[in-house]
């Protein structure tokens, strides 16, 4: 059975920062904890980072422990992971975002932190991802009985259910026109389906297992997805450490595979303008794709022995945070000149699974495994205030609404908090 709370309470948190928080209770059942902790959490084109092995996806993804699961609103710079505790998903106008646990999807007035519009069950079973259409009107759904989009009004479905995965479906992702959305699935294939009709476009076949993340390049031309690994699978398939591109038209594919190694796919990212894919995985490379032709642009960039669990593009490009799980730090980089923008951002004392810049690009916001959200100033990265404490465990998931004013955050705890936010107007 699944409850609700709102717990409003003033905090206090250094230079204004941050003015309140609500808390949401989600609280999962038993047997959608059991059935999430079969996935594990590897940061794929989403908003979130990947977890260490044994814990699970979400987002683009499944959920850790009885977590929920992340969704993605389109927006420039936005990258996939799979493996997002906690499912968020903004409505492009930033008044409304979703949430899901095990079948329901429930909408809240990021004002207030309290139900707004119409919840509603979407499938029985764990969910892992929500989004919302880039005209805010529709949802689409994705779970381990497949995918449905439905209108964010009335929670009424949309057309028929889209039929075709053989297992669980991961991730969905909406054409920045709104058009055509995406599925991927534990059974190895991404499908295109016309969003308006929900009818079959085609198949996407390629990937030797479960795919995790999808989402569309900015201006909808390509398509990203990445592959599942070891227990991040739950069907018996081939590990598939593979991001591929393809042509959303045709349904071609972008040159070869690009190949993470060593290891497991963690982050995937676009430039806001769709030129370049930022990767990381098990080993300690991050590199940066040519999209046009699947080819390196450049040598990898170094950032430790340990795997980079996430990565994510500032809103204008200029710079790359990315994380690392050996010394729980964060490093800013100069796209330009591909080298350090700043020291490394110290402070957190486990590994940093979420990270997103604010719309307006002066703060960093990261969430780490040891419970705690952190502000940081993209240009010094100086830390914002005092940690935002809160959540009883990981936080795998946050969002910034698009005005910059506040940030939603969801993790193991199957809380999610929505923090006010006193971000300085852009310089």
């Amino acid at each position: 059975m699944t409850t609700e709370r709102d717990d409003k309470s003033t905090l206090r948190r250094g230079a204004g920062r941050i003015a309140a928080v609500t808390m949401i209770g989600l609280l999962a059942s038993t047997a959608a904890s059991t059935a999430a902790r079969a996935d594990q959490q590897a940061t794929l084109i989403a908003g979130s980072a990947a977890a260490p092995a044994g814990a699970l996806t979400a987002g683009s993804a499944a959920a850790p422990a009885g977590g929920l699961t992340a969704g993605f609103a389109a927006a420039p710079g936005r990258s996939v992971m799979p493996g997002t505790a906690g499912i968020i998903a903004v409505r492009p106008d930033g008044k409304v975002f979703a949430t899901a646990s095990t079948g329901k999807v429930k909408q809240w007035n990021t004002a207030t932190g309290r139900p707004a519009g119409t919840s509603f069950s979407a499938h029985a079973g764990p969910l892992h991802s929500v989004v919302f259409s880039p005209d805010g009107k529709r949802l689409a759904v994705a779970g381990d009985r497949g995918a449905s989009i439905w209108d964010a009004a009335s929670g009424e479905r949309s057309g028929p259910a889209l039929t075709g995965h053989g297992a669980p479906v991961r991730s969905v992702a909406f054409s920045p026109s709104g058009r055509l959305l995406a599925t991927a699935g534990d059974d190895g294939t991404v499908r295109l389906w016309e969003a308006a009709s929900g009818d079959p476009v085609r198949t996407l076949t390629g990937h030797t297992g479960g795919v995790r993340s999808v989402v569309f390049s900015p201006d909808g031309k390509l398509l990203v997805t990445a592959g599942a690994t070891g227990s991040d699978k739950t069907t018996d398939t081939d590990d598939d450490n593979t991001v591929r591109l393809w042509h959303t038209r045709t349904g071609r594919p972008v040159g070869k595979a690009l190949s993470i190694s060593p290891g497991p796919v963690f982050a995937v990212s676009f430039t806001p303008g769709g030129e370049l894919l930022a990767t990381s995985g098990g080993g300690r490379a991050i590199r940066l794709w040519d999209t046009a032709t699947a080819t390196p642009d450049g040598d990898p960039l170094v950032s430790s022995s340990a795997p980079v669990f996430a990565l994510t593009f500032s809103a204008g490009g200029k710079l790359l945070a990315t994380s690392s799980g050996g010394d729980n730090t964060v490093q800013l980089w100069d796209t330009a000149s591909r080298r350090p923008a700043t020291a490394p951002l110290t402070g957190h004392t486990g590994p940093v699974r979420a990270m997103r810049f604010s719309p307006g690009g002066n703060l960093l916001a990261t969430g780490s495994d040891d419970g705690t959200v952190r502000l940081w100033n993209a240009a010094t990265g100086k830390l914002e205030g005092k940690p935002l404490t809160g959540h009883d465990g990981p936080v795998w998931a946050l969002r910034f609404t698009p005005d910059g004013k506040r940030l939603i955050t969801a993790g193991a705890d199957e809380q999610v908090r929505l923090w006010t936010l006193d971000e300085p107007d852009p310089a």
